[in-house]
Order: structure tokens, then C-alpha cells, then sequence
């Protein structure tokens, strides 16, 4: 293989797959890049086995096709380094590459053999379906920062994907002390019995990709019996599946028929006054109190080490019943900082202990977050 490119089409390609290679591995081949040089350009890919990315290039002058597999860090920092001309990549005996940038610069490090790189899901044109890309993205704003980073609780450490009643798509993420809950009319749904859940890493990567191609108003999806592939743009990415089952979310989630109270929150006058809690709630991990009282809010939290903070905010109306509730007010942040608009929140008062519910104002019947309260020491 031999390849002549520009320095901004090289760094944009590996600069892709960075998240993906694995650092450290017992398998040398999931740390490397795969360049597969044919006469219309090169494809790149890279993946850890439970995720994988493939991306085309066109801008490429291939003098010879090919394929060559090389440590991906490696050679991200060499590009990177290289002055801003052409640079030539040269496969030569033994699985050894030269890097060149004109005459100046000379790199040879040894690559390892192309046809031990895994194979990805191979594509069926016919079984695609079709999603909005903006939809997508939205989906990922308000649920990621409520997913479980944990990766020893595999059945939370991503997000639960299902289809529910009419032509809505359902996506759910949870640590064990929140949910977020969104329902999207994705124009197709997947062909699904059950739900399936993505992990951790493929969704936050997945929503990277989204990010980088938002102008592609397209996202094609081919589901398998244990993994996804999705293409966007000249990009395709390969995600293998969680198998375990995700918690049943709808036991923790209030039905109808108990003494419900909402009271609407301005976002721009709540969000700063929860940053200031969040001075002494959050080194110890404290519980803020919320206490509705008339047309009143009073927001409170206290620390034994660090001291206690208080704060009044007048409501838009005057409640007929008060109540309060104790939570990690850096849960309401999350939300604060995932919607555009105000919030409504929704309270049993017939129950202590009881989960609060948060909705934004538009849109408040597809979208659901639950907070589950503190206890006061």
C-alpha cells in the first residue's frame, strides 16, 4: 500500500477512532487502525470488539491499494507532529510502514498483519431503517447524564432502547437513583420483540458522531440478533449489544389515582439558586430541602463541616397544599441544563418518601425525569 494525503484528512481520520482504540490490551490488534487503500480513496477503521467505527475517505491519492494495520495512537501523535505538508504512508516487507513528509521527516514503526483485523457486521442494503438525526441527538441531550457510569452493573451502564404504543421509539437511562424517560417519533422503528440496551461507551460515542455529522439529517440503522449497525454520512458505526435485561422501570414510576400536586419552576430563576446549594451540598454529598409553601419556594442545605445555605423564590402561583421533599439537587441540575424551558414538577403528597417527578413544560408528555429522595440525617 502507498498513500499520499493532506495532513487535515489524516488527523480528522484518527482523530475519529481515539475513543474507540483500546489504550492498554491483551489483543494488540484492538489498540491498532486498519487503512484500506482502493483506487477511490481509504477507509479507516478501528474498534474494541464491542464497538467499531469504519470511515471513507476520498481525498486520498492511493499509488498502490492495500491494506495496513498500525498501533492507531502511535500514529495519530506522528501525523499530529508532522509539518503542515502531503504525507505519504508506505507498506514495506514484514508489516513495517514508512511515514514521510517530503523530505524532511522519516518515521518507520511496524504494523501488525492486516488480516487479523475483526470483521465487522456486513451490511444488508434491504434491512435499513431510517432515523431523523436531530431527533436522535435530542434523545441523547436529555438522557446521558442520567446513565450509569458503573460498568460492573451491566444492565445500567447504557441506555434501554424499546418501542412503545403508536410510531414512538422509547429510550431509558438510569444509575440507580434517577431515570430519564423520552419518547420519540423516530419516523421508522426498530424491529424489536423487546427492548436492547447500548452501553456506556457506544452511546457516548455514537452521540460524538451525531455531534460531528448534525448535518446529516439522516441516520440508517440495520438491527442483528446481537448488534447494531449505523451510518451516517461516510461514517458507519458497529455497536455489539448489552445481553442483560434492564431493570423494570415502570414499577418506580407513580400511576394515577393519588393526591398529586404540580407546581410550575422558572429555570432561570431555580438554576442559579441550586448552583449556590451546590457550594456546600455538594463536597459531602448532601440533600437539599425543597419546601413549597404558598407562593413561596425555600431551598435550603447544610453541612456540619462547611456550613448551611438558604434561599427563598417566589412562585408563579399560590399553591393550595404545601409540601416538601429532600433531594440531591444536582440531579435537578442535570435536567435544568438538558431542557430549554421551564419545569413542572409533580409530587405525591399522600406518601413520604416518594419519588419526585420532573417535566419541561413543552413537550412535558414525551419527556419524564424521576429523582428519587434523600433522607435527612
Amino acid at each position: 500500500m502507498k498513500i499520499t494525503a493532506k495532513k487535515k484528512t489524516l488527523i480528522t481520520s484518527l482523530s475519529r477512532i481515539q475513543g474507540i482504540v483500546e489504550k492498554t490490551s491483551i489483543k494488540p490488534i484492538t489498540s491498532n487502525v486498519l487503512i484500506d487503500a482502493t483506487k477511490d480513496g481509504i477507509s479507516v477503521s478501528a474498534t474494541d470488539l464491542k464497538i467499531g467505527i469504519k470511515a471513507k475517505y476520498y481525498d486520498v491519492e492511493v499509488f498502490k491499494e492495500g491494506r495496513i494495520s498500525v498501533n492507531a495512537k502511535k500514529l495519530y501523535e506522528i501525523i499530529k507532529e508532522m509539518p503542515e505538508k502531503k504525507i505519504s504512508l508506505f507498506e514495506k516487507e514484514n508489516y513495517w510502514i514508512e511515514i514521510t513528509c517530503g523530505n524532511d521527516v522519516s518515521f518507520n514503526i511496524i504494523g501488525l498483519p492486516p488480516e487479523d483485523f475483526p470483521m465487522f457486521l456486513r451490511e444488508n442494503k434491504d434491512n435499513y431503517i431510517e432515523w431523523e438525526t436531530k431527533k436522535v441527538l435530542n434523545m441523547l441531550d436529555l438522557t446521558l447524564f442520567s446513565m450509569s457510569k458503573d460498568d460492573t452493573k451491566i444492565n445500567i451502564n447504557g441506555a434501554y432502547i424499546e418501542n412503545i404504543e403508536g410510531k414512538k421509539t422509547r429510550m431509558v437511562t438510569t444509575d440507580g437513583y434517577r431515570l430519564s424517560i423520552v419518547d420519540e417519533n423516530l419516523k421508522e422503528k426498530l424491529p424489536l420483540e423487546e427492548g436492547l440496551i447500548v452501553s456506556y461507551k457506544a452511546i457516548n460515542e455514537l452521540n460524538r458522531i451525531l455531534l460531528e455529522k448534525r448535518e446529516e439529517k439522516k441516520l440508517y440503522i440495520m438491527l442483528n440478533k446481537n448488534s447494531i449497525l449505523m451510518k451516517i454520512g461516510e461514517v458507519e458505526f458497529f455497536i455489539r449489544l448489552i445481553e442483560k435485561k434492564f431493570p423494570d422501570y415502570k414499577t418506580i414510576i407513580p400511576g394515577e389515582g393519588y393526591n398529586k400536586v404540580e407546581v410550575k419552576i422558572q429555570k432561570e430563576k431555580i438554576k442559579p439558586a441550586l448552583k449556590r446549594m451546590s457550594i456546600i451540598s455538594y463536597e459531602n454529598n448532601r440533600p437539599v430541602v425543597f419546601l413549597f409553601k404558598g407562593d413561596m419556594l425555600e431551598v435550603f442545605t447544610e453541612d456540619s463541616e462547611l456550613g448551611n445555605v438558604k434561599e427563598t423564590l417566589k412562585l408563579e402561583e399560590t399553591l393550595k397544599e404545601d409540601f416538601s421533599f429532600n433531594i440531591n439537587s444536582n440531579y435537578l441540575l442535570d435536567i435544568l441544563n438538558a431542557v430549554d424551558d421551564d419545569v413542572i414538577i409533580e409530587f405525591n403528597t399522600d406518601e413520604e418518601d416518594r419519588p419526585v417527578i420532573v417535566r419541561p413544560v413543552i413537550k412535558k408528555e414525551n419527556v419524564k425525569f424521576i429523582i428519587m429522595p434523600m433522607v435527612l440525617d
